[in-house]
């Protein structure tokens, strides 16, 4: 499948965090008129961070009905929610807060009920039965990536896990385990959105978008789309700098 991907350099880190906001509530108000529903995969980071906040403020708090939001998870670290590691910590303390998300409609990455192959087995029982198939379509993930070209918990060098929540044992950041959609999962979305800043990923950035989606020697982050092969990429000035030189 070709890659078509969409490159939206924002003017400051504040100036994405908006841009994102606004695309979520496209999203989210499209999803809903559709289907009735709106299913989000988040991440953690500084990135997403600043989005969530901003999603609890006017005028994007108000312009979406988070009663029929249902929010996942892209990865988790295998650590517990509690734990400053957590995103789901992370969200709890931002986008919660100030959105009112019905607690049934969060719905994490256990961390603590077994082991990270049996937590990974529950989660991908829940999103089964949630979605009704075997394969999850959510209507949007969000994704950072990191200057190594890793998305999620989906890393340079590991091999594409099978079914659609895998266990990472051995991540080179810490910590080393892990939970995380499996790149199957995340090609059956209906949009893929990444939100990339600093200076530290610019050249991995000219990478991704050199690479196409069935080269299976590319970043993960450059094998990940949308179900229809389209992904949206929000990068600040710093991390554009290798796209200008190019």
């Amino acid at each position: 499948m070709k890659a078509d991907r969409e490159l939206f350099i924002a003017g400051s880190i504040d100036d994405l965090a908006r841009e994102a906001a606004g695309r979520v509530v496209d999203s989210a108000n499209r999803a809903i008129q559709m289907r009735g529903r709106f299913s989000m995969a988040l991440s953690g980071g500084s990135t997403p961070r600043r989005l969530y906040q901003l999603l609890t403020q006017s005028p994007y708090r108000q312009a979406i009905d988070w009663s029929r939001v249902h929010l996942f998870f892209a990865d988790e670290r295998f650590v517990p929610h509690t734990d400053s590691e957590s995103t789901v910590r992370l969200v709890r303390e931002t986008l919660l807060q100030g959105v009112p998300v019905p607690a049934e409609h969060f719905h994490v990455m256990p961390t603590e009920l077994g082991s990270p192959e049996q937590c990974a087995a529950l989660y991908a029982g829940e999103l089964e039965l949630f979605f009704g198939d075997t394969v999850p379509v959510f209507d949007l993930i969000l994704l950072g990536m990191g200057p190594d070209g890793h998305t999620a918990s989906l890393f340079p060098g590991h091999p594409d896990a099978v079914g659609i929540v895998a266990a990472v044992h051995d991540s080179p950041k810490p910590p080393p385990t892990r939970l995380t959609l499996t790149l199957s999962a995340m090609r059956a979305a209906r949009e893929v959105l990444f939100l990339v800043t600093g200076a530290d990923k610019a050249e991995t950035l000219v990478q991704v978008f050199n690479a196409e989606l069935d080269d299976e020697q590319a970043l993960p982050a450059a094998r990940v789309s949308a179900s229809d092969g389209r992904s949206s990429w929000l990068v600040d000035p710093e991390a554009a700098r290798g796209i200008h030189r190019h």
